[in-house]
């Protein structure tokens, strides 16, 4: 059963208005200027909807991306148990793998630790959000701070999150934060031992490809291949493992002993899997971020391609097989699923929604892909107009996928990739059934655009039917941007969802909405924007 989208909004804990202006930081203009933000409600309202018998404790949020790769700081190390694919995982070679490469280091931290929380942060309402900061000397503990307030300043008091900051996972101050539970967008390997919401191993599962394939929702029909076991310890083979003193050990292609032997083999069941499949088909990871471990192979050439990526001395396979340990073997971390390619897709649907833990679901939103006049893709957009009708479209494999999460112990925020063909049955599920509506992906977690269906009123208030949210990155600082913008942000057409700043290379990335009059209106400003930007990647 579904509830309908977001309701009313409960009453906000009141928290004093300050007397001061806004000021961006550590910067001295004033930004008085800026409209007074005012959500439709808050992640926190809907975790009170959600789980009633909770609404009366402090959930604390907490809101990062995390990386398997390296550490993205001195507190924060990489996950080692609970692993995510991100595009440096899979891309940069193992050689650089090190805390040594302070560049990739910070880039990450950046994004993963600033940027991305802030995102979340600012939906997240009158509930405390932990924030984990770059490093610990003095400076960067006040940039964090600073930054991270200048974006939630425009927020309604009412709605703004109590920002709780530390050095990692392992070292939240629950007690001093009041907080009784805590909510994650990702798994942490630091978050064992807290009251979570839900359990770690639970959440990663349900995010993993291979539970969607099996789990008898309408998905395109997949094949799951599975390795078996996981490389010795390096202490217990050869010279060159033993010697080994990185900080990720990858299983060296030179390898003469047990673990050499154990992740050939492995490599060569998925690759052989691939080899007998012909094209067209979609190959996919266990568990990726940001868009990373999913391959589409259309022909014989793109299937040559993936196999060179998977495959040598620093292919993503080496890499992530390298990675399976005792700890972790049970999540099945390196299985992939070859999956059918939806026929002549219709439709092209995110769907956002919100799990009860009965099972039910509160329906936030479904943004369509946007597309410019050569038909490439320019974006995931809202039309608030379209969304009843969307609903009443999505709500029968909505409720389902939430009573399937609820099923197993998930209530929070989730989101689907959905295709919609012209018949039912033209692509043939994992289930059998034939149907009209494949999701093609399940992330149980907040997604990059759920600031959308929040900002409905403020957007629709204004005369802005459409809505667009977005990444990027930009020479200089918040203050350049905010001169530039100055009418499309005094408006409230542009909101700073986030603002990351790295005062040494005057670089910044960034979150932003944007609001259009019509799909027209909105391209437009888009375009715009992105003229005069370049693209985040994760």
């Amino acid at each position: 059963m579904q509830e309908h989208s977001l309701g009313a909004r409960t009453t906000p804990i009141h928290r004093p208005t300050r007397n001061r202006p806004y000021t961006m930081g550590t910067r001295d203009e004033a930004v008085s200027w800026l409209p007074r933000i005012t959500l439709d409600t808050t992640i926190a309202d809907l975790y009170k909807r959600a789980a009633p018998r909770h609404a009366s404790k402090r959930i604390g949020q907490v809101l990062c991306g995390v990386n398997s790769v390296m550490a993205l700081s001195p507190d924060f190390p990489r996950n080692a148990k609970f692993l995510y694919q991100d595009s440096p995982f899979n891309t940069v070679p193992a050689r650089k793998l090190s805390a040594t490469n302070r560049s990739l280091q910070r880039s990450l931290a950046m994004k993963y630790l600033g940027l991305i929380p802030q995102r979340d942060a600012f939906i997240a309402g009158p509930t405390p959000v932990v924030l984990f900061n770059l490093d610990q000397t003095p400076e960067q503990v006040e940039h964090d701070r600073r930054e991270a307030e200048a974006t939630l300043a425009v927020l309604d008091p009412g709605q703004a999150p109590e920002l709780v900051f530390c050095p990692g996972p392992e070292s939240i101050p629950v007690a001093a934060a009041k907080i009784d539970m805590i909510a994650y967008k990702l798994a942490l390997d630091g978050l064992e031992g807290y009251p979570l919401t839900v359990d770690l191993d639970t959440h990663w599962f349900l995010n993993s490809k291979a539970a969607l394939a099996l789990s008898g929702l309408p998905t395109p029909k997949a094949d799951v291949v599975e390795v078996l076991g996981f490389g010795d310890d390096a202490n217990m083979c050869c010279e060159i493992c033993k010697a080994d003193r990185s900080s990720i050990k990858i299983i060296r292609a030179e390898c003469t002993g047990s673990r050499g032997r154990w992740l050939n083999k492995q490599i060569d069941v998925l690759t052989d899997a691939i080899q007998a499949r012909p094209a067209p088909f979609v190959f996919k990871s266990q568990q990726s971020f940001g868009g990373a471990g999913t391959w589409v192979v259309t022909n014989d050439e793109e299937k040559k391609a993936l196999l060179d990526d998977l495959g040598g001395g620093d292919g993503v396979l080496r890499k992530l097989l390298s990675q399976v340990t005792a700890a972790n073997t049970h999540l099945e971390p390196a299985t992939g699923i070859i999956s059918d390619i939806v026929t002549d897709p219709i439709g092209d649907y995110g769907l956002t929604f919100f799990v009860k833990e009965d099972g039910a679901a509160i329906f936030l939103a479904a943004s369509e892909q946007m597309t410019d006049s050569n038909n490439a893709w320019i974006g995931s957009t809202i039309n608030y107009a379209n969304q009843d009708r969307l609903r009443e479209k999505l709500e029968p494999v909505m409720n389902r996928t939430a009573a399937w999460l609820g099923g197993h112990g998930y209530y929070g925020p989730a989101g689907a990739d959905v295709l919609e063909t012209r018949s039912p049955g033209l692509t043939e599920t994992a289930s059998g059934e034939a149907t009209a509506y494949h999701i093609v992906d399940l992330n149980v977690r907040t997604s990059g655009s759920i600031c959308l269906p929040l900002l409905r009123g403020h957007f629709t208030g204004r005369g802005l039917s459409c809505g667009s949210s977005f990444s990027i990155a930009v020479r200089g600082t918040r203050n350049d941007f905010m001169k530039r913008w100055r009418s499309e942000l005094e408006s409230g057409q542009i909101v700073l969802i986030s603002w990351y700043e790295d005062k040494d290379s005057n670089e910044s990335i960034a979150d932003v909405a944007v609001g259009g009059d019509g799909d027209e209106g909105l391209k437009e400003l888009m375009k715009r924007v992105r003229d005069a930007s370049e693209e985040v990647t994760f």
